[in-house]
């Protein structure tokens, strides 16, 4: 009898500790909430997807103040550094909108002129996704967790390929959250193990050394000692990576600003000492948002999307609001969906990307302002 009670009580144990691993694994929830370059985006509980600011969209008649741009969206992905905006319909199907210069669209420019590397209509891209990142290359994660990529053929593909770049290429299975930029990208598998690949500027890939890798090497993790990745984040030189602790890491030079790497680079994770109980974290090109496992939303970096008047702000994280159930940041402006359903912004609003009917920069959040409907 004692032989089968341990023996249950092995099964139950072994079964808790994969549910609390498989759980730091899951992947990214949708995101109702996304900022582009100079314009930001917002699904509602019944799936409008509402965007605002430089959308280059088609029909928009005023992009001062939200309007609906599709119907029926689950998800959405726009890259701080880009126009291009990618949408994940409730039918699984992934579509976007915007620039297409190295294909993001799945399609090149007709020609040379600039106006035409713009699709100013949402199309379709893929069939079926729960989730895209990316800039110039595109990534998309199928229902298998298969991890696809398309367009532009730098080595933050992760495929080391350069033909067909608008044909959708597999890079790994088991993946479960991918984040890109124009640089390198980071891939968490199923199993909690986190893949680098690209120019490792300033060691952003977190491998140990500054190396140049194509396809897909194992990051460092042992830093983290037993703690599990449940966030990852990337820009140029960087890696953020959020721990179930809610401790945050990172890789390469933190708070980089300029193309050089001026501090000693930190080439695994390390650890960012002024932060701690994060449950997300989103970059923008100079600031950073972190959001708390108590609803409170904190920035750091540079300029007024950093919660700052001046551009030589002090980089320690600082509370901007609470109650909050989701962040994004775009280019220069940060967003927040608050749990009560209203959404802020504040930072730069020189395309009326803060939402508030003003192309008025603003250091503190102003309230997002939907039409009555």
């Amino acid at each position: 009898m004692m032989k089968i009670f341990l023996l249950k009580l092995g099964f139950f144990l072994s079964g808790l500790i994969w549910g609390v691993y498989a759980l730091a694994a899951q992947p990214l929830q949708n995101k109702h909430l996304s900022g582009g370059l100079v314009h930001s985006l917002y699904i509602d509980s019944t799936g409008n997807v509402w965007v605002w600011g430089g959308s280059s969209l088609d029909g928009v008649s005023n992009e001062l103040i939200p309007s609906i741009a599709m119907k029926e969206g689950r998800s959405a992905h726009s890259n701080f550094d880009s126009n291009t905006t990618f949408v994940i319909k409730q039918d699984g199907s992934l579509w976007g909108w915007g620039n297409t210069i190295a294909g993001q669209l799945r399609l090149f420019p007709k020609d040379d002129r600039m106006n035409s590397a713009f699709i100013d209509i949402p199309r379709e891209i893929l069939s079926h996704a729960i989730a895209v990142n990316g800039d110039g290359s595109i990534f998309a994660i199928k229902p298998d967790h298969s991890l696809w990529v398309w367009g532009h053929w730098g080595a933050q593909r992760g495929d080391a390929g350069r033909k067909d770049t608008l044909i959708p290429r597999k890079v790994m299975n088991d993946v479960v959250q991918v984040s890109s930029t124009n640089y390198h990208t980071l891939a968490l598998q199923k199993d909690g193990t986190l893949w680098a690949w690209g120019d490792n500027q300033c060691g952003a890939l977190g491998i140990g050394n500054r190396t140049k890798h194509v396809n897909p090497v194992k990051v460092k993790l042992q830093p983290l000692g037993q703690r599990k990745v449940t966030k990852i984040a990337v820009r140029w030189g960087e890696s953020y990576i959020v721990a179930d602790d809610g401790t945050v890491w990172y890789a390469g030079e933190f708070n980089i600003n300029q193309a050089e790497c001026l501090d000693p680079p930190h080439l695994v994770p390390t650890r960012v000492t002024n932060i701690d109980n994060v449950a997300d974290i989103a970059l923008g090109q100079y600031h950073e948002l972190y959001l708390k496992k108590d609803g409170s939303v904190w920035a750091s970096g540079y300029g007024s999307a950093a919660h700052s008047s001046t551009i030589y702000a002090d980089k320690a994280p600082h509370q901007v609001m609470d109650q909050a159930s989701e962040i994004a940041a775009g280019d220069l402006h940060s967003l927040v969906l608050k749990k009560d359903g209203t959404v802020w912004a504040w930072g730069d609003n020189r395309e009326g990307q803060l939402g508030d009917g003003t192309t008025r920069r603003s250091a503190i959040p102003v309230q997002v302002q939907f039409p009555k409907r």
